[in-house]
């Protein structure tokens, strides 16, 4: 049989079903409107398991293995369009021309990211010079490289990190690897890839975006450079200085071993449910950053309730997307109401026996959580606070680990010992948490890696405020490589 040359004029995509979320309709849609006369094919998950198992049913152990959605998700491409050929392009890549002229003569043809990704950490750890994307590839049927790639499938099925697996760095590798170089086509990043990803603006300040050279563009909605819900890690041998006090009355001080609550709870203790409260005004993306980092808690007992009195939508749309039963969003009227009545809102929503504050602009270790309520639990104590943080300021490029003190935002408390917030707009939780310490017995845990107070601009409180703080940092970094750890690590 003569093997086809062209890419067929095909375009694939894929959704778990098919209710593409409204935000990427509009995307999905412009690759009809420049290709009117191309065919069109939404593949979801459970086309996808039927058709590998109809023409690669020797890939269902690692397709059905695979720990993490994102995973299958990547790996269907890559067989997709060895058997049919024609262009893939994830829901959150625009067409903004006919591709024709970039795809006619050639075999297979992908984009490289913007040079800027291979400064994240991610990147420099692995080395590489380039990263290919894997959100826009076009291919011919039966091309030799696919063939290569379902080796490297089986081969990085059991490495951690879905980027090695399936993803962009698996294919970057794939395409340094393969002896088929000649018929590949990697385009530069203006082609396909003009936009940066949030997260890199973030870390090295806004980069200009040259849309006259492109073809399409990412809006990296769904990519390894943004903050996605990584799996859960868990620390071993782990123990935490702590000090525990009564109606500020020192109790006692020592090191706590996480491992040692945890084999508790192993053995039946309770866990009782934490109430992770966020209070938050049209402020999606570091409110979605935040959500990030509550689903990758590692304490097994968690809801997160979001009161939001703001007019856009965009973050009650995120929550409804992530189908996640443990996160509860509550709009209340835009009636500028103070930042401390908002609080006892949320408090009033709460259904656990303890509160946690949770602020929408700052990050926090997986393991936050589950190291506060093992304090709490361990000591008998009804509060716990950190008594150290990481203080980020990313357009200043610093990072430090702020005094000791006790940090408002980072409490954990006994829902029935929590006095009500006043109504104030700022600074709110001060006079609560200086309540907490003073009437109840409390535990401190110097573990500043827990949390990381982020200085972003939009602060309630304005720069004076976080200047303050730097100058009595205990430990402070300038170096660039030093404050990328606080999102990377």
């Amino acid at each position: 049989m003569r093997l086809q040359k062209q890419i067929p004029t095909l375009i694939h995509q894929t959704w778990k079903d098919t209710d593409v979320p409204p935000k990427w309709r509009k995307w999905a849609d412009s690759w009809r409107l420049h290709h009117p006369d191309w065919g069109y094919r939404l593949w979801t998950d459970a086309d996808n398991r039927a058709f590998l198992q109809e023409h690669y049913p020797w890939f269902l152990p690692v397709y059905d293995g695979y720990p993490e959605a994102i995973m299958r998700a990547d790996a269907i491409r890559y067989f997709l369009l060895d058997h049919f050929g024609g262009l893939y392009v994830d829901l959150d890549f625009e067409c903004l021309s006919p591709v024709d002229g970039i795809l006619d003569g050639q075999e297979l043809v992908l984009g490289c990211e913007p040079e800027v990704h291979t400064r994240l950490l991610l990147a420099r750890r692995r080395g590489f010079g380039r990263i290919v994307g894997n959100a826009f590839i076009a291919s011919r049927p039966g091309h030799p490289f696919w063939a290569h790639v379902h080796r490297q499938l089986v081969g990085a099925h059991k490495l951690p990190d879905p980027l090695d697996v399936t993803g962009p760095f698996f294919l970057t590798r794939a395409i340094d690897s393969t002896p088929e170089a000649d018929s590949i086509t990697v385009l530069g990043p203006e082609v396909l890839y003009p936009k940066v990803s949030p997260y890199t603006t973030e870390l090295f300040g806004p980069q200009k975006a040259d849309y006259e050279r492109a073809y399409a563009v990412h809006h990296w909605s769904g990519s390894w450079v943004r903050d996605v819900p990584a799996a859960p890690r868990t620390s071993t041998g782990k123990r935490v200085p702590f000090w525990a006090s009564q109606e500020l009355q020192p109790l006692a001080d020592g090191l706590l071993s996480l491992d040692a609550q945890r084999r508790r709870w192993a053995s039946g203790a309770p866990a009782p449910t934490v109430s992770c409260l966020m209070v938050t005004k049209d402020r999606s993306s570091t409110a979605r950053r935040a959500i990030s980092c509550f689903r990758a808690q590692t304490y097994s007992n968690l809801e997160l309730v979001v009161v939001e009195d703001g007019t856009d939508d965009t973050l009650e749309q995120h929550i409804r997307e992530l189908s996640d039963s443990r996160i509860r969003h509550h709009r209340l009227p835009p009636e500028g109401r103070p930042l401390g009545e908002l609080r006892n809102e949320a408090v009033d929503r709460a259904t656990g026996a303890y509160v946690c504050q949770w602020d929408d602009d700052d990050l926090y270790d997986p393991e936050r959580v589950e190291t506060q309520m093992a304090a709490i639990l361990a000591l008998g104590a009804e509060a716990c606070f950190l008594a150290r943080e990481r203080l980020w300021w990313p357009a200043r490029h610093k990072l430090a680990i702020s005094c000791a003190r006790v940090w408002e935002g980072s409490m954990v408390c006994a829902k029935e010992r929590l006095p009500r917030y006043p109504a104030q707009r700022r600074g709110e939780d001060t006079p609560v948490a200086e309540e907490v310490v003073s009437t109840c017995r409390v535990v401190s845990v110097d573990a500043p890696e827990l949390y990381t107070y982020v200085c972003h601009g939009g602060n309630t409180f304005n720069e004076s405020h976080f200047e303050e703080h730097f100058e009595v940092a205990t430990e402070i970094w300038v170096e660039r490589g030093a404050y990328d750890l606080v999102r990377d690590s």
